[in-house]
């Protein structure tokens, strides 16, 4: 049992650490976007916007009279949300089903003595 819990514990800190890095990118690509460019003159400046579905991402920046889309990609950060709440919700299903598991066998055997007498 303290092992499935530490093994539970090491996943979800290993999910939320790389939760952490996909939301520093998705700020990284944001601001890139809104930043001066090269390209014209440290004129020009994209807003940027992400649009979202089932798991999925759309990347959109637009500005100086251009808008450039990217196509639908994975959305990291709903996919590493629901592996999180998955594996926390298997792991309580399985504390709960030894826990019933256990609390049947106790009473059990006191059944039969009781029974016996």
């Amino acid at each position: 049992m303290v092992r499935r819990i530490f093994t539970v514990v090491a996943v979800d800190a290993v999910l939320l650490v790389a939760l952490f890095y996909v939301l520093l990118d998705l700020e990284w690509r944001a601001s890139y976007a809104a930043s001066p460019h090269d390209a014209c003159g440290q004129i020009c400046s994209y807003s940027a916007s992400f649009s979202y579905s089932l798991l999925t991402r759309f990347f959109s920046m637009s500005g100086n009279g251009v808008t450039l889309a990217s196509p639908a990609t994975f959305d990291w950060v709903q996919g590493l949300a629901f592996a999180i709440v998955i594996l926390n919700a298997w792991f309580a299903y399985k504390v709960l089903q030894s826990r019933k598991s256990r609390s049947l066998a106790v009473e059990q055997p006191s059944e039969k003595s009781a029974r016996n007498r």
